[in-house]
């Protein structure tokens, strides 16, 4: 199983944080990470925004993700391992909390 797929087996944001602590832990620290969470048709997204303290280091998670940058962050979009209930009904988006990583 590669990287994305074992954080798809994540059923939500409180879980997939953790996961991608470990999964960075490789590559170095995390500066910063902002995840939204998203519907889109019909599934459950987390669209995940991530700076390492290292540019080089960014270059090499890209790689093993098999991800890009986005207004110079590392960016990707993994679907969450979740069932859906009445309320997920429509589109939507919301900004998931996060403590600081410094």
């Amino acid at each position: 199983m590669n990287a994305i797929e074992e954080l798809r087996q994540c059923p939500d944001v409180a879980t997939l944080k953790p996961a991608l602590r470990k999964l960075c832990e490789k590559f170095g620290r995390i500066a910063s990470l902002d995840v939204l969470t998203a519907m889109h048709e019909g599934t459950k997204q987390a669209i995940c925004f991530l700076r390492l303290d290292s540019p080089e280091r960014e270059e090499e998670l890209m790689k093993t993700l098999g991800v890009g940058r986005f207004g110079g962050e590392v960016v990707f979009v993994i679907d969450l391992n979740v069932p859906l209930t009445s309320q997920d009904a429509g589109p939507s988006s919301q900004w998931a909390e996060f403590e600081d990583f410094e």
